[in-house]
């Protein structure tokens, strides 16, 4: 098994993971860091109209192997009336 990290970045910043986790496959580390994703999206919904979350995911030995990020825009759209 692999220890991966998972680093998570938004426009406030980074939390870097100190610990990681072991997983049997690179695939297992990405459902993961898809999954960690989807979770801190929910958590910090922003009320602003723009907003990119990315978790990165770094081997045993600090290299990067994965990243999925998630933009956020949204906006008013013309009045029509």
């Amino acid at each position: 098994m692999d220890r991966y990290f998972f680093d998570v970045y938004n426009s406030e910043g980074q939390v870097l993971d100190e610990e990681g986790q072991l997983f049997a496959s690179k695939e297992s580390a990405k459902d993961e860091a898809l999954r960690v994703l989807q979770d801190v999206a929910r958590d910090e919904m922003p009320d602003r109209d723009l907003f990119k979350l990315t978790v990165k995911v770094r081997s045993e030995n600090g290299a990067d192997v994965f990243e999925a990020s998630l933009i956020l825009m949204s906006g008013w759209t013309a009045d029509q009336a």
